[in-house]
């Protein structure tokens, strides 16, 4: 009975206490994707008679000074008290300034400040805060957190071939997002058109990237016989990100060993003496006959020919 007395006391003193001093809040936390726009919202509830004289957006990373992005200053002088246009400031990063945009709305009592980031990238995540200077001073803190989706992974090879009975080692690298994903190895034997997971896949390396997504590297290591050459491998982007289509985030590769050498037909030469041909191959007896056979054919014509040149 007395907690829920001393609940509704303090209930009914935090609602006096908002109506004379109002109130500031951000989220604590705002998601947003790579490349998207996301949006910071500042919210200020402005009690009847007090006055607020300036609303800034401010970056605050690794602990170093404050750094003013925008300010929002009252506007006293027009009869509906709206406020000025915001006013950035001069020293910001052009980087930065080109996708940066405010988005403000006002009714009697309410204040949205929100602050809007373009092409959302790795440099604009941290903490920021939202401060109002007035009769009563306020701030409330919001940590922009990035999310990224992975690339394709990619596998050096198309084909590896291999000596039969030896070890292989396959390698498979990722850009790998935000949160990072896992990578897995799948196999698809001869005359199968299923993948398979292999399990007890070692640990996977993780190195920095070419931006704030880390590289995820995945090996895996296989015997190659017989029996399995020729099977397809997959590498693929683990599926644990929900929100995120990683059907088509795959690479492959086959491996196999190789081709049976097949023997050529051996060569055969083959020598003339006189009115008989010779080979030294097993059709001998042919190649004599049929020798013997052209040369008997074609002499009488050639030796016309030569008495009709004489004459």
């Amino acid at each position: 009975m007395w907690t829920t007395i001393l609940r509704l006391i303090t209930f009914i003193y935090l609602n006096e206490l908002l109506g004379v001093i109002g109130s500031l809040t951000t989220l604590d936390q705002v998601t947003g994707m790579m490349g998207d726009m996301v949006s910071m919202e500042c919210n200020y509830v402005n009690p009847p008679g007090q006055k607020w004289y300036v609303i800034q957006w401010k970056r605050r990373n690794n602990g170093t000074e404050p750094e003013t992005l925008v300010t929002l200053q009252n506007n006293f002088l027009s009869e509906d008290t709206k406020p000025l246009g915001a006013s950035w400031n001069n020293d910001l990063e052009p980087s930065f300034r080109n996708r940066a945009r405010t988005n403000i709305r006002q009714d009697e009592n309410d204040l949205k400040f929100n602050l809007e980031i373009y092409d959302f990238n790795c440099g604009d995540r941290g903490l920021y805060s939202c401060e109002m200077i007035g009769d009563n001073s306020a701030s409330s803190q919001t940590r922009l957190v990035l999310k990224a989706k992975p690339e394709k992974p990619v596998i050096n090879n198309d084909v590896i071939i291999v000596d039969e009975n030896s070890t292989c080692e396959l390698e498979c690298e990722v850009l790998a997002g935000l949160p990072p994903v896992r990578l897995t190895w799948l196999i698809s034997t001869p005359g199968s058109s299923k993948f398979e997971v292999i399990e007890n896949l070692p640990e996977q390396i993780v190195k920095e990237g070419t931006d704030c997504r880390p590289k995820v590297i995945q090996h895996v290591q296989l015997l190659v016989t017989q029996e399995n050459s020729g099977s397809m491998f997959r590498c693929q982007v683990d599926n644990g990100m929900s929100d995120v289509m990683t059907e088509e985030l795959y690479d492959v590769v086959q491996v196999k060993i190789p081709d049976p050498i097949v023997p050529s037909s051996p060569a055969y030469t083959l020598s003339c003496t006189g009115n008989e041909c010779l080979s030294d191959g097993p059709v001998q007896g042919d190649v004599k006959n049929s020798a013997r056979s052209l040369l008997g054919s074609s002499l009488p014509s050639f030796i016309c020919m030569l008495i009709c040149i004489l004459l």
